[in-house]
């Protein structure tokens, strides 16, 4: 009892010292621009996509995350947005606190301490859990180290290790017995979270792996398992691989004459896993097999019939049906692709396959990493992060348990291929395999009778010491603030009092979260419906530097109920092509549509303005597009705006742009300088044309000094419908037989796409 208690102590210290880390960013969310009214704005788009299913709105609603929102906000009287915003710094923590139970379940609790919060601190996993980070990469890591840790200590405490293994086969039977009963292991398995090392005799007697205990908590780790499969479409590959592996390890690491035990004790997680509640009555029947005068004294016979060798392949062939039942295969191609497949977006095959530009190449999560790019995701320093991950390859061999967490390995591994953000699943494995191997070194090095506990908490200091406090500082240093900027979020919680509930907004689709939980109102593409159609086409809205076509475009969308992929069904890519061209086509009469469309411009979306423009000048003959230049500048810039020149404050540097753009809280200051002397001289001679042109570089700035964001383009995305609608004035005659301003902040517009005659409301 009393070392459990030090366990509960040690395990709240980890979780605390998480959470007070995880709180140096707190400072950093300290500016007004960061809230909406009393709100916190929150710091990825997912996160809306949660909270506005916890308010019953989008695809989200009874979503198990949107679900845990809004409960969780009625039970503290708040905000699903509150509780998004704080939960992700919580629930980081407790994974800081699963950490240290399985360094714990591996053989020292004090290490568990450090490598709880060398888990928290891995930059790969930080920088996805900060506050307002409320996503399903929280679960995606809680889950498989929660529901493997009950499996990992039976296996542990009940399997022969590698070497022993290895000894065997390479022995008869009677010499290994002989040896057995000579030696004993450096450091067992434990029976429990706590429970000392077991001998190799104790190893081929290993007691009774079918004890109610056991089968309760490996049949709750089962349904806890199935369960997760409603929190992410990762956990039904994990929790097939899980039983696999049981049914492996207890064929290769079972001892003689143990195996059937062992191969029972495993159908007490896997027919849960699998089949969810159905698969509990088998957990109940084994806990009738081992309940004293149940079918026979003391149970035996209903153990005995359970242990029958065609009993168990029987079970056994069923859980390898649930494991293969469905489209589980092809599945995970599907999902695979999704991560592998960059170049494009098909719809049908063949060389006129109907092909629309990937969102993929756009989405830094998604990006490959290199594999020297790795290492600073798993630990500032790369000297310990390949440390960590050799040490823990020493333990798959020490501590076969933490097979159960080669999954995760091998995704951090492959974010190589399968994208960055795959590497936060390495934070456990590193952290495992740096302090406890250490723990194990230290005890080794010091004398004898500092070993155990002293050698432990040693140990633990020096990796607290070593691989978290001089890191303590990357906290406030990742942190991004919101992923929505406050006038934005102003503008898009307008659009429900000005904006009926039918109408369908159009935004690029990076803010159709938020624009679901600010406005209530159906996005034209979002988070989950941002690939084929759903880019193609607010892309070829926003990049067009022809309203007309923009217009064109919308209204031809509704007439097929605003589903983007209605519009181009049928179609392979000259057909395709075609009708976009005839959208283009001025000699097109204007599209008599269906329903209201509104058409939201910010600031905020101009920083894509290259991959927008990108996929909005696809071709769907050349499979082709070609974006505008941008840069979002990150030096200071001083400028004029009567002289027009803006200097590089760093290099002392001068260009004379084309034009200025300045928003400010009044307003935005702009001024065309290139515009501005052709409408002074309008007799200029060709000569003198183009001895002001030569001074005058073809790039436009925008300044905002709000956000002090500096952005250069070109004349391409200048002049795009994204920039025309903020800079323009709404009246303007290229803008206003297509465009009504409904909205203005200044730093957000919203129109109203108008109506043609014939238009259906």
């Amino acid at each position: 009892m009393r070392h459990w208690a030090g366990g509960l102590a040690c395990f709240l210290l980890t979780v605390g010292l998480a959470f007070g880390l995880r709180m140096l960013e707190w400072p950093s969310w300290q500016n007004p621009e960061y809230r909406l009214g009393g709100e916190m704005l929150l710091a990825t788009h997912d996160a809306y996509h949660w909270v506005a299913g916890a308010v019953g709105f989008g695809l989200a609603v009874d979503h198990p995350m949107a679900e845990m929102l809004r409960l969780m906000a009625a039970l503290a009287g708040t905000t699903p947005a509150a509780v998004a915003f704080w939960f992700p710094a919580v629930l980081a923590s407790l994974v800081a606190g699963i950490v240290f139970l399985w360094a714990w379940a591996l053989g020292s609790m004090e290490a568990g301490v450090a490598a709880g919060l060398v888990a928290s601190m891995a930059p790969g996993f930080l920088a996805r859990t900060l506050l307002g980070y409320y996503d399903t990469d929280l679960v995606t890591l809680f889950f498989p180290l929660l529901m493997t840790l009950a499996p990992a200590c039976w296996a542990m405490r009940y399997m022969l290790l590698p070497q022993m293994v290895l000894a065997r086969l390479r022995q008869p039977g009677a010499n290994l017995w002989a040896r057995l009963r000579r030696k004993r292991p450096d450091a067992g398995p434990a029976a429990s979270l706590a429970a000392p090392a077991a001998s190799f005799t104790d190893a081929l007697r290993p007691g009774n792996p079918l004890r109610p205990f056991w089968t309760i908590l490996l049949g709750l780790s089962g349904l806890l398992s199935w369960w997760a499969q409603e929190w992410h479409s990762v956990f039904p590959y994990l929790l097939r691989y899980n039983v696999a592996l049981l049914g492996a390890m207890a064929l290769v690491l079972g001892p003689r004459g143990r195996r059937g035990p062992l191969f029972l004790g495993a159908l007490a997680y896997a027919l849960p896993a699998l089949g969810g509640l159905a698969g509990c009555v088998f957990d109940l029947v084994l806990l009738a097999a081992h309940a004293p005068g149940a079918s026979g004294a003391d149970g035996r016979g209903l153990r005995r019939f359970l242990l029958e060798p065609r009993v168990l392949a029987v079970l056994w062939a069923c859980v390898g049906l649930l494991l293969l039942r469905g489209e589980i295969l092809t599945t995970l191609v599907t999902h695979a692709n999704a991560y592998l497949k960059h170049s494009g977006d098909a719809r049908g095959a063949g060389a006129t396959a109907l092909v629309y530009p990937s969102v993929a190449q756009s989405i830094i999560e998604v990006q490959d990493l290199s594999f020297a790019a790795l290492f600073p995701y798993f630990h500032p320093w790369m000297e310990a992060a390949v440390a960590g991950l050799a040490g823990f390859v020493l333990l798959i061999f020490r501590r076969p348990g933490t097979l159960f967490l080669l999954p995760l390995f091998v995704l951090a591994l492959l974010s190589t291929r399968l994208g960055g953000r795959m590497v936060m699943f390495g934070a456990p494995v590193v952290a495992l395999g740096l302090t406890v191997p250490l723990a194990w070194l230290v005890g080794r090095l010091l004398p004898a009778k500092l070993r155990g506990a002293p050698a432990s908490w040693l140990a633990a200091v020096i990796a607290v010491a070593l691989f978290v406090a001089p890191f303590a500082h990357m906290v406030p240093a990742l942190s991004q603030g919101p992923i929505i900027n406050r006038r934005h979020a102003a503008a898009l919680a307008q659009a429900r009092d000005i904006t009926p509930k039918d109408a369908r907004l159009w935004l690029w689709w990076d803010w159709g979260y938020a624009a679901h939980y600010f406005a209530r109102r159906p996005t034209i593409a979002d988070g989950a419906q941002h690939a084929g159609p759903s880019l193609y086409l607010p892309a070829a809205v926003f990049a067009t530097d022809n309203p007309r076509f923009a217009r064109q475009i919308i209204r031809e969308a509704s007439r097929y109920g605003d589903e983007p992929g209605a519009l181009f069904a049928g179609l392979d890519s000259a057909g395709a092509q075609a009708l976009v061209e005839r959208l283009r086509s001025p000699a097109t009469p204007l599209v008599a549509g269906h329903g209201r469309q509104f058409i939201v411009a910010s600031f905020e979306m101009l920083r894509l303005g290259f991959w927008i423009s990108n996929f909005g000048n696809w071709n769907f003959v050349t499979r082709h597009g070609e974006g505008g230049a941008l840069s979002i500048v990150p030096q200071a810039l001083a400028y004029r705006l009567k002289t027009g020149e803006v200097r590089l404050m760093d290099s002392g540097g001068i260009i004379y742009p084309a034009s200025i753009a300045v928003f400010d809280e009044t307003g935005v200051t702009k001024r065309n300088y290139v515009q501005e002397w052709f409408d002074a001289h309008p007799d200029a001679s060709v000569r003198a044309q183009q001895a002001f042109l030569a001074g005058r570089r073809n790039v436009h700035f925008l300044f905002n000094r709000v956000t002090d964001e500096k952005l250069a383009m070109d004349e391409g995305i200048f002049n795009s419908l994204m920039v025309r609608l903020l800079l323009c004035d709404p009246q303007d005659p290229r803008i206003s037989p297509y465009f009504k301003l409904v909205y203005d902040n200044v730093f957000a517009r919203i129109y109203e796409v108008l109506p043609a005659d014939g238009d259906r409301p």
